[in-house]
């Protein structure tokens, strides 16, 4: 006699049963004020949120049906996580509390990077945080002199020496983390869709941030170098995910123009180049805001650190956690 019940129907039935009760038509965000459940889906469900009315107590049922609904709930929505500036950890920490399952389930993720802190690399390959450059006198900074050793990851070797001074990015080692958890776990393709900065930020790493400024913070290509290795390393086994990195830029015609084959010739692939109708400053009408979704291209050769910006900040922000040396870069 054949299964009675919801289990006895056909798969296909059930799937389509899933995506129904279990889809949502907006991206879904981790948030770090959420309080997840077991399952790292919201417990309690904000009203109007895009988890709001779905089903999320299948993914709490007996063990089939739970396995299939978590394959279409993590498989079909796009998540998108929301941490603070610099802090990686709410997606290390949410990553790791849906399980390797889940993780192998994820078809689309989507995360904000930010513009690395810098640390001043010194002739002799030395990478230090310093605390003290333009303090007032007076200022805790100041009369502790703080300064933090900050080492460069294995995949970036020391330059001959002497090395060029200047500033360099700190790469998060958290990020890491995220790329190999996502990629460890086996399961379906998945795209990492990661963002630069908020609208119009011409922010696009290899290119100068802005124009006319004395200390240009610029965002080098270590970390999309980095991210590319990381991916090419551990996805580099049969039975090991696909990744797919994109990184979105926002930026507009004036600063795109005669920069394409400068991106191009850095390392990018231009996958796609949109323009769009934010509303303007009068002083900005001329513009044209475009949003850029960027790949690294493969890497055919070992990557090396980016070359160092000669300017000096007026304080080199030492994050979160300086009280400690932390970060590779």
């Amino acid at each position: 006699m054949s299964q009675l019940g919801f289990l006895g129907l056909p798969l296909e039935i059930r799937l389509m049963t899933y995506s129904f009760l279990l889809v949502s038509s907006s991206t879904i965000s981790v948030w770090p004020a959420t309080t997840l459940s077991g399952q790292g889906a919201p417990a309690e469900p904000i009203p109007n949120s895009p988890v709001f009315g779905l089903a999320l107590g299948l993914l709490g049922c007996n063990s089939t049906i739970a396995a299939e609904a978590a394959a279409v709930f993590y498989g079909e929505n796009i998540f998108r996580i929301h941490g603070l500036n610099q802090d990686y950890r709410l997606a290390v920490n949410w990553l790791k509390q849906i399980g390797l399952r889940n993780r192998s389930y994820l078809g689309t993720l989507e995360m904000r990077v930010w513009t690395p802190l810098k640390a001043w690399q010194q002739p002799d390959g030395m990478r230090v945080r310093r605390s003290e450059k333009r303090i007032p006198d007076g200022h805790p900074l100041r009369a502790s002199r703080m300064e933090y050793w900050s080492p460069r990851h294995p995949h970036l070797p020391t330059p001959s020496l002497p090395c060029p001074a200047g500033q360099v990015d700190i790469v998060d080692p958290l990020i890491e983390t995220i790329v190999e958890l996502l990629a460890r776990c086996g399961g379906r393709r998945l795209r990492l869709h990661l963002h630069l900065g908020l609208l119009p930020s011409n922010i696009i790493p290899g290119i100068e941030i802005a124009e006319n400024h004395e200390a240009v913070d610029q965002f080098t290509m270590d970390l999309p170098n980095l991210i590319e290795t990381w991916r090419a390393h551990y996805t580099s086994d049969d039975h090991l995910r696909d990744v797919d990195v994109l990184w979105t830029a926002y930026t507009d015609s004036r600063f795109l123009l005669g920069k394409r084959t400068l991106i191009d010739g850095i390392g990018w692939q231009i996958v796609e180049e949109r323009e769009n109708n934010w509303t303007q400053d009068a002083d900005e009408a001329r513009l044209t805001p475009v949003t850029l979704l960027l790949r690294r291209k493969k890497l055919t050769t070992a990557i090396g650190p980016a070359t160092p910006c000669p300017s000096e900040p007026s304080l080199l922000f030492l994050g979160p956690y300086s009280r400690r040396p932390r970060g590779t870069g």
